[in-house]
C-alpha cells in the first residue's frame, strides 16, 4: 500500500491558505485546480528566473504558510506546462508564453484573514467570559484550529493525523470552544461561514497529501458499507438529534459516491439485545444505576423513556433501519480461506483484563470483519474505491486492533477489511463537495455535543457518591432517581471537569447534587417523587385492571422524545420512498431509451460482405456497447446524486428536520 506524504504543518498564517482553497472550489476548480492559484502567485514573485520543482514547494512554504508534497507540486507544474503558463527545460521551468496575469491571491486572502480574525476576538471574548485566560486572538484562532484537528480523529484514510502545532488542547480548554462553536453556528452566520470555510478547507488540504489523488476523486465501485451497531443506533436517534443527523447526512453522502449502506442482521440482533437490556434495567432504580453513562444510556434517562417505549422501539427496528436509509442483508456464510484466523482477531479485540473472547460485543465485531472479507472473494485494494466492501465503525480500539490483525498476523496487504465511518464520508464529501455544503458543519455540531459530555470516569465517581449518600440517608431513592434523569448532572458534571477532572472530590460532587435538587423549585420533594413516579407506576405489582390501565397508559402517554424520534424517522422513510420511487422510474424510462437507441444503430449498421465487412460490423458493436456501458453507469451516478437531494427537499416538504 502506497505511503502518504510527510506529516505537513499549519502555522496561523496557513489557516488563511487552508480557506482560501475551499474559496477556489466554490469557483468551479477541481480538487488539484484549487493550488493553480497559489502556485502561479508564487511564480510571480520568484526572484529567479528558472525554477525547480523544489524550489517552488519551498517558496510557496515561505510565502503562503503550508508545506505541499513534492508529488503534489510536480502534478501542477507539469499541468502549467500542458496550459503553456510555464516552460519545461532540462527539468527546471520557467514562464511560458501564456503566462496569466497574476490572481488576486492577497485579496481574496486579506478577506478571509479578515473574518477569522473576527471569529478568533468573538473566541478570546468568550474565553473570558468563562474565566480561561488566552494571550491573544492567534492564540484563540491556533486553538480553535487544534480542537477542530483533534476532535475529528483523522480527516482522511490514509492521510496524517495531525496538521496543526502546539500543544493538545486541556479539557476545559475543549470545552470552552465547543460551546463557542456550538453558538457561532447557532446564532451568526457570518461566523458558520467562516468555520465552513476552515473545515471544507482541511479536507481540501489534506487531499493533496493522499498518495493517489485520482484515484479518490473517482466514485466508489459500488462498495458495500456495513455500519456497526453503534452507527445504526445513532442513525435512529438513540444517542439524540446531532448524531442522528451527521449519520443521516453520512448515509446519504456514501449513497451518491456510489456506496451501498447495509447493515447485517447480526447487527440488527446486537442492537435488539442491547434494546432488550436497557428495557430491563430501565425498570427499577438499581438498573439505571447500573448504566454505563454513555450517550445512548443518558439520552434514555433525560428523555425519560420509559421499558413500554423501549419495547416499542425493539419492535419497529428493522423498519426504522430501512427508513433510515440502510439495507439489512444477511451474514454470508463462513468460508474459511477467505475469513483468516478468527480466534486471533476475536483474541485482539477482547478486553485485555477479561480475556472474553466469546463477549457479544468481540463476536459481533468479528462477525462482521468476516462478513466484508467474504464479500470481498480474497480481492485486495490500495484504494477505498476498489475494496469491494469495509466494515465502517467509530471505535479507534477496534480500528487499531483490526488493522494490526490484518498486517501483523494474517501478514495481508491492501486495505484493512475495517475504516473510521468519519474518515470514509470525508473522502465520499470530497468526491462531491457540493453536494452537501452544510455537511462539515453539521459533523462540528455533532463533535461539539461530544465534547460537552462529561467524562464516563467523572459520571463513575458521581454514582459512587450518589449510592453513598443514599446509604447515608443524606438523599432518598426518589431524588437519587430524579438526579440520575436530570440533563442538568450531564451540564453541571462537565462544569466541575473543567478546572480539574482528577480533583472531583465529595464536596465538588454534594454542590452539583444541591444545585440538581434546587433546580425542582420550593416544592422539591413533589417534585422529585413526580420524576421517580414516572418510572415508579409502571413497575408497580399491581392487580389485573391497574395493570391494563398502565398498559393502555403506555400506549397514549409517550414521551416527547420519542414521539419526536418517530415522527422523524416515519418522514425519513417517506421521503426516501418517493424520491427512491421517482429516480427510479426516470432511470428506467432513460434507460430504456438508451438500450432501445444502441439496438437501432447496431441492427441499422449495413453489412458488408467479406471479412473486412465482418470486422467492421464487430467494431461497431463493441463500440456501442462500450457507449452504452459508459451511459449507464452515467445514469446509475446521476440516480444516485438526484436521489439524495430530492431526499432532502421531500423531506422538508413533508416537515421533517432540514438541518
Amino acid at each position: 500500500m502506497t505511503q502518504p506524504a510527510k506529516a505537513p504543518r499549519v502555522h496561523s498564517g496557513g489557516l488563511v491558505t487552508v480557506a482560501f482553497l475551499k474559496a477556489q472550489l466554490d469557483e468551479g476548480s477541481d480538487h488539484l485546480g484549487i493550488f493553480m492559484p497559489l502556485l502561479l502567485d508564487t511564480v510571480a514573485y520568484l526572484p529567479a528566473s528558472s525554477f525547480t520543482a523544489a524550489d517552488l514547494q519551498e517558496a510557496m512554504a515561505a510565502r503562503h504558510q503550508v508545506v505541499m508534497p513534492e508529488q503534489t507540486v510536480a502534478t501542477l507544474l507539469r499541468r502549467a506546462a500542458r496550459k503553456n503558463f510555464l516552460r519545461r527545460d532540462s527539468g527546471r521551468y520557467q514562464r511560458g508564453p501564456s503566462f496569466p496575469s497574476v490572481p488576486n491571491v492577497a485579496t481574496e486572502k486579506a478577506r478571509i484573514e479578515a473574518g477569522q480574525r473576527r471569529l478568533a476576538e468573538a473566541l478570546l471574548t468568550h474565553a473570558g467570559r468563562r474565566n480561561l485566560t488566552l494571550q491573544s486572538a492567534d492564540a484563540a484562532l491556533q486553538l480553535l484550529f487544534r480542537f477542530l484537528e483533534d476532535e475529528q480523529v483523522s480527516l482522511l484514510l490514509g492521510a496524517p493525523t495531525k496538521i496543526a502545532e502546539g500543544a493538545d488542547p486541556t479539557l476545559r480548554e475543549r470545552a470552552v470552544v465547543a460551546e463557542f462553536v456550538q453558538d457561532a453556528i447557532r446564532d451568526d452566520v457570518a461566523f458558520r461561514a467562516v468555520l465552513n470555510d476552515m473545515l471544507q478547507g482541511l479536507v481540501l488540504y489534506r487531499a493533496a497529501f493522499l498518495p493517489d489523488l485520482d484515484a479518490h476523486s473517482r466514485s466508489f465501485k459500488d462498495l458495500n458499507v456495513f455500519f456497526d451497531s453503534v452507527l445504526v443506533r445513532q442513525a435512529l436517534g438513540y444517542e439524540g438529534s446531532a448524531a442522528q443527523t451527521l449519520l443521516r447526512e453520512t448515509g446519504d453522502i456514501l449513497k451518491a459516491a456510489g456506496a451501498h449502506c447495509l447493515v447485517l442482521d447480526k447487527s440488527v440482533h446486537e442492537i435488539k439485545r442491547i434494546l432488550l437490556m436497557y428495557e430491563s434495567r430501565m425498570a427499577t432504580d438499581d438498573g439505571r444505576r447500573s448504566l454505563r453513562p454513555v450517550p445512548m444510556a443518558r439520552h434514555f434517562l433525560t428523555q425519560h423513556y420509559s421499558p413500554g417505549d423501549i419495547r416499542e422501539m425493539a419492535a419497529l427496528l428493522e423498519r426504522e433501519i430501512a427508513a433510515a436509509g440502510f439495507r439489512i442483508v444477511p451474514a454470508p456464510r463462513r468460508v474459511p480461506e477467505l475469513t483468516g484466523s478468527e480466534s486471533a482477531l476475536a483474541a485482539r479485540l477482547a478486553d485485555p483484563v477479561r480475556r472474553d473472547e466469546l463477549e457479544p460485543r468481540v463476536v459481533h465485531d468479528v462477525d462482521c470483519v468476516a462478513a466484508v472479507l467474504t464479500y470481498r472473494r480474497g480481492h485486495r485494494s490500495s484504494t477505498i474505491e476498489d475494496a469491494r466492501a469495509v466494515f465502517a465503525t467509530t471505535s479507534t480500539l477496534v480500528i487499531r486492533n483490526t488493522t494490526l490483525w490484518w498486517y501483523d498476523d494474517e501478514h495481508e496487504t491492501g486495505l484493512p477489511p475495517i475504516v473510521d465511518v468519519r474518515a470514509l464520508a470525508n473522502l465520499a464529501w470530497l468526491k462531491k463537495p457540493k453536494l452537501s455544503a452544510q455537511f462539515k458543519e453539521r459533523e462540528l455540531i455533532a463533535l461539539c455535543t461530544a465534547a460537552l459530555r462529561p467524562t464516563q470516569e467523572t459520571w463513575r465517581r458521581f454514582l459512587k457518591h450518589l449510592e453513598v449518600l443514599e446509604q447515608s440517608k443524606k438523599i432518598t431513592s426518589n431524588e437519587v432517581t430524579a438526579i440520575l434523569v436530570s440533563a442538568m448532572s450531564d451540564r453541571l458534571l462537565r462544569e466541575v471537569e473543567d478546572h480539574d477532572p482528577e480533583d472531583v472530590d465529595a464536596a465538588t460532587l454534594d454542590e452539583v447534587v444541591e444545585r440538581v435538587k434546587d433546580s425542582y423549585g420550593a416544592r422539591s420533594e413533589e417534585r422529585v417523587r413526580n420524576v421517580s413516579g414516572e418510572y415508579e407506576a409502571r413497575l408497580a405489582d399491581l392487580d389485573a385492571k391497574l395493570r391494563a390501565e398502565t398498559e393502555r397508559a403506555d400506549a397514549v402517554e409517550r414521551t416527547a422524545s420519542e414521539k419526536a424520534r418517530r415522527r422523524e424517522m416515519a418522514i425519513e422513510g417517506r421521503a426516501r420512498a418517493i424520491a427512491r420511487w421517482l429516480t427510479r422510474a426516470v432511470a428506467w424510462v432513460v434507460t430504456a431509451l438508451v438500450i432501445a437507441g444502441a439496438g437501432a444503430l447496431i441492427v441499422g449498421h449495413p453489412l458488408q460482405a467479406g471479412w473486412l465487412g465482418a470486422g467492421v460490423g464487430a467494431a461497431v458493436v463493441v463500440f456501442v456497447l462500450l457507449e452504452l456501458a459508459g451511459i449507464l453507469r452515467h445514469v446509475s451516478e446521476w440516480r444516485s446524486s438526484t436521489e439524495t437531494r430530492l431526499i432532502r427537499r421531500f423531506r422538508t416538504w413533508l416537515g421533517g428536520d432540514a438541518i
